[in-house]
């Protein structure tokens, strides 16, 4: 072996032996929200089953990293030289890891030691310990909620029965709802939505219902849907019905909206596409095109799409090494950026993140035990700030800053979320909403961002385009859309939305119900203030009282901005009744002062139990005795 391979082998060894030893291993206190805690309860699980094996972690580690050769004068003095040489860099890897959120690209390396596994019906009435009599009470309304929700939606529910199978989205969504162990339990519960009409925020599904809808549409519906009915209405008949599907050919319509998405944005340069998460890629890789630089920093637990090329955590098999995930809201990231500014080409915020920082999007399916909150205490000026310093690094340093404002935007302000904070972008994405309700991806910026070409080299392209970019009828609902929005107050929305707020938190404190609210705007979310293995079940309670939830359950819900008082009124009734039908059905019931430590060790219990479940199946499948996996 040459004397260069032999230093870069012991250097790699020592690098990895030291970050295995004390980076990985030791991870022991669980972090604020359950994606950490699992990840920290699966390290933990591995080692511990490792050691009641008799295996030694250290000891395996040791024999697997050969040791250093014996260093030679001529050779120390060489590896002296190349650690002089790598300080620079050591120090960036250094100044980069202390910065990382780690959880959030965490997944790809730990989700196959977390084994699939369903507790029996019997066991999901017990997951928290509670008595007997108690147990009684919960399968009693259990039985009582399936019966409620068989009754008020068969027609639903016989749509739901005859796709199921052959729509993959709803398979997946379904398995999203609740904690893996929970899935026997909540595949008896019936909450499908076919929806056949809307009225104001009211959707007509097709048993008759008149169900509320604080879904937001994963985000499009900000006007409400009688907005949106009229933009579709007035476009068909001032336009679209002389105009067929007509591509290539610029139509009229796209003047008016390039001027008016110029004046939201700030910025003088349009693209569009056909999604939001088409104009995150359109973005970043226009961003590292430009600046020639190949990284982008995102922050952690920011959702950018599907592109799993700006998705490093949970929902991506492969690691992604071109991507830098740092904590939110904090100085170090700061640094790093300042460190590394020859290497970055952007940093790309969801403003979203300022009611949950540093936390993964909330969701149902994440409440395994622990009580979820939110960073809204004085989000907006605790992350205005946030953003003027992260701005001013940007500016200083050549670093594109992208605000991705697919879901924010229009729903803070007119301006979104630039507006809203006060902070000027260098790009801008926006979707959703923006197209009055049609498919839509937009990406505003300067002419020299925007370049998809080398005026240098001619060979050098940077090709984004898409087939149904700039269709007649995107536009046009876009152009009403964007002139119909201006005449919302959205300060009155806001004001109407902290007011109704306030009151339905003294209903649930006074009523001594475990559940907070929580809003950023338009955009709220269930709080709960103490432990308990059963808050998913409110989902399903709610969907009984006649309210229409997105996927993740009451982890983001929105609210129309057509939205009353008196639909809040509704509404409110609906959440209290709720959760007296929680109360009475004994999911709330504690043990007293233990409960918290209770549930934490059963989840610890049930983490484990799967990270065992998962290494047996991998030694079965090893010696060839079969690893199946239970279908879900």
């Amino acid at each position: 072996m040459s004397l260069s391979k032999i230093l870069t082998t012991t250097l790699f060894y020592r690098v990895l032996y030291s970050y295995i030893k004390f980076t990985i291993v030791p991870v022991s206190d669980p972090a604020s929200n359950d994606v950490v805690y699992i990840i920290n309860i699966i390290i933990k699980a591995v080692t511990k089953i490792m050691s009641f094996m008799k295996i030694n972690v250290e000891g395996l580690l040791t024999s697997l990293i050969p040791p250093p050769p014996t260093l030679t004068t001529e050779v120390f003095f060489l590896s002296s030289l190349l650690i002089l040489t790598s300080t620079p860099k050591i120090y960036k890897i250094i100044l980069t890891l202390s910065a990382t959120h780690f959880p959030s690209i965490a997944p790809p390396y730990v989700s196959t030691l977390l084994g699939s596994f369903e507790h029996t019906h019997d066991k999901c009435m017990k997951a928290d310990g509670a008595t007997s009599v108690v147990v009684e009470r919960r399968k009693k309304a259990f039985d009582d909620l399936i019966k409620k929700l068989d009754k008020l939606f068969p027609k639903s529910s016989s749509i739901y029965d005859e796709i199921d199978g052959k729509f993959s989205d709803i398979r997946f969504f379904d398995v999203k709802k609740v904690f893996f162990p929970f899935r026997e339990m909540a595949r008896k519960l019936s909450v499908c939505v076919v929806a056949e009409k809307t009225d104001g925020p009211y959707l007509i599904d097709s048993d008759g219902h008149r169900i509320l809808d604080v879904s937001g549409s994963y985000g499009v519906n900000v006007i409400g849907y009688e907005g949106f009915k009229s933009i579709s209405n007035r476009a068909h008949e001032e336009v679209l019905k002389d105009m067929g599907p007509v591509l290539g050919p610029i139509h009229p319509e796209l003047r008016g909206c390039l001027r008016q998405l110029g004046e939201v944005s700030g910025l003088p340069e349009i693209s569009l596409h056909m999604s939001g998460t088409e104009a995150v890629m359109c973005a970043t890789r226009l961003a590292r095109f430009n600046t020639k630089k190949p990284y982008v920093a995102t922050f952690a637990s920011a959702y950018h799409g599907w592109y799993d090329a700006v998705q490093p955590g949970v929902g991506n098999e492969r690691p992604v090494p071109d991507i830098i995930v740092l904590n939110d809201m904090s100085n170090a990231s700061l640094r790093v950026l300042k460190a590394r500014a020859g290497e970055i080409a952007c940093v790309m915020v969801n403003p979203l993140q300022a009611f949950t920082p540093n936390q993964p999007p909330p969701s149902d399916g994440t409440l395994i035990g622990k009580v979820r909150d939110s960073g809204v205490e004085n989000a907006r000026e605790d992350f205005r700030v946030w953003l003027k310093k992260l701005r001013k690094v940007c500016t200083d340093y050549e670093i594109v800053l992208i605000l991705d404002e697919v879901y924010t935007g229009f729903r803070l302000a007119p301006g979104g979320a630039q507006e809203y904070f006060g902070v000027q972008a260098d790009m801008v994405c926006y979707g959703k909403s923006v197209a009055g309700g049609m498919p839509i991806g937009v990406v505003c910026s300067t002419p020299e961002l925007m370049r998809r070409f080398d005026p240098d080299h001619p060979l050098r392209l940077c090709y984004v385009v898409g087939t149904f970019s700039a269709h007649p009828s995107i536009v046009t609902c876009m152009n009403r859309f964007l002139t119909d929005v201006k005449k919302i107050d959205f300060q009155a929305k806001h004001d109407l939305y902290d007011i109704w707020v306030g009151k339905v938190n003294k209903d649930l404190e006074e009523l001594g119900y475990p559940v907070r609210l929580a809003h950023f705007a338009s955009v709220w979310l269930f709080q709960y203030t103490s432990p308990g293995r059963y808050h998913w079940l409110m989902q399903y309670y709610l969907r009984s009282r006649m309210v229409n939830l997105a996927w993740v359950g009451t982890g983001r819900l929105s609210f129309s901005l057509d939205f009353d008082e008196t639909h809040l009124a509704t509404l409110r009734e609906s959440i209290l009744g709720a959760c007296e039908d929680m109360e009475a059905g004994g999911w709330w019931w504690t043990s007293g002062e233990g409960h918290a430590a209770n549930i934490k060790k059963n989840v610890n219990k049930e983490i484990m139990w799967s990270v065992a479940v998962s290494m047996g199946r991998k030694v079965k499948s090893a010696i060839g005795l079969g690893g199946s996996v239970k279908s879900v």
